[in-house]
């Protein structure tokens, strides 16, 4: 797991002749540098990789020119660029057993503001109602949880039907009244008529798409509970957790630590039905990461202070004055001003929501289960760290 604290970023334009009558090339590329001790070291690992990149690009090699910012990326290989807000160690105490494995904890904020628990050995499995709805009824919904048109009422006639019915008889009915020269009165009440049909039809589609979605929705979660029940019936050395969150579910391995490329961690993401994004990017970054505080845009209630904005200022805040040319001391220190504001309303926004709720553990091993001691020692301490900032026994609602 690699989250560093200071990041830099440099850029140079480069030209290269080049043969025959092309004249030259030119190119400028930028790269981030990051490190755990200085800034001035980040900005010279990102001039090292400016010039490591520039040599391939003379070797002819077809590089990206300049790197994009992501806290969270893709799959650049760039490890995670997020402000860090407290790391932790557990077991807490001291322990003489120097061979049992500590579980490392680092807080961070991501991009749009919420706090983050990134850990290195307890796993963290998240799944979105999205991907289960489409594994679960894939006749009904497709790739990102939305259902289909063809689910709903599927014995009663299209829509599409209905509209070109009422163009054709509009058509006739036109014809013979311009024919006999009768009134158009005729053509309105009609037309009419089909407006209010087609939009009753219309609302009772979507109330039916309501509530198949809402019994959708509220089948996942014993689909979940049975799904966990049968796996520690098959391994009864496991057990874990589940929560829910506000799209989707939160499981974590409560028997034993490991390593998001262990193999065992490969098949809960698949037996689990894991958010296909989240299991790369844990495979990617090598750590595991669980949202601790509420999404701004989910966050409704309005105090003493109004709304709160849902976008968080500054968000290249990590990166020194001095790496950007454009940006002169003045401007940037107004920046990061007004992003440590943003955080201070945001935080204490965040107290009136929680992130995900309990449901319940389920645990294959009896009494006479023996456990590793330092290592259960470990995980619990980051169930009820976990438990305590994610506020998920309190009554509040889910954002």
């Amino acid at each position: 797991m690699l989250i560093p604290k200071y990041w830099a970023q440099y850029k140079q334009r480069f030209t290269s002749q080049t043969t025959g009558d092309s004249g030259s090339k030119q190119a400028t590329i930028k790269r981030y540098g990051w490190s755990d001790v200085s800034q001035v070291e980040a900005l010279s690992h990102a001039k090292a990789r400016v010039t490591e990149a520039h040599q391939r690009w003379l070797a002819g090699e077809d590089i990206v020119r300049r790197e994009r910012k992501e806290e969270y990326n893709q799959s650049n290989g760039i490890p995670i660029r997020e402000q860090i807000i407290s790391e932790q160690t557990y077991p807490s105490s001291n322990l003489s057993n120097s061979s049992i494995p500590l579980t490392q904890l680092i807080v961070t904020r991501n991009s749009y503001g919420a706090q983050v628990a990134n850990v290195d050995n307890i796993a963290i499995i998240d799944i979105d109602n999205a991907e289960l709805l489409h594994h679960l009824y894939p006749d009904d919904y497709d790739q990102d949880g939305f259902i289909t048109t063809n689910s709903v009422n599927k014995s009663q006639p299209s829509t599409k039907l209905i509209v070109w019915s009422f163009i054709i008889v509009s058509a006739v009915i036109a014809s013979i009244i311009a024919w006999q020269e009768l009134s158009w009165l005729w053509l309105i009440a009609l037309m009419i008529a089909a407006t209010a049909f087609l939009w009753q039809k219309a609302s009772k589609q979507e109330q039916a798409r309501q509530q198949k979605s809402e019994a959708d929705l509220a089948s996942l979660l014993p689909f979940m509970t049975d799904l966990i029940q049968q796996r520690i019936t098959n391994h009864p050395d496991e057990s874990f957790r589940l929560y829910q969150t506000p799209a989707g579910f939160r499981i974590i391995a409560t028997h034993d630590v490991t390593l998001p490329s262990d193999s065992v961690v490969a098949e809960w993401f698949e037996y689990f039905h894991a958010d296909a994004n989240y299991a790369r990017l844990c495979q990617s970054q090598q750590c595991f990461r669980a949202r601790l505080t509420a999404k701004p845009w989910r966050m409704t209630k309005v105090t003493e202070t109004g709304k709160l904005d849902k976008d968080i200022p500054t968000k290249d805040f990590c990166f020194g004055a001095d790496t950007e040319a454009s940006d002169d001391i003045k401007r940037r220190q107004d920046k990061l001003k007004a992003r440590r504001q943003w955080i201070a309303d945001y935080d204490g926004f965040a107290k009136g929501y929680k992130a995900c709720r309990y449901v319940a553990s389920f645990d294959g091993r009896d009494a006479t289960t023996p456990n590793n001691q330092p290592i259960q020692k470990a995980i619990d301490e980051f169930i009820q760290w976990h438990d305590k900032v994610c506020q998920v026994d309190r009554d509040l609602p889910l954002a």
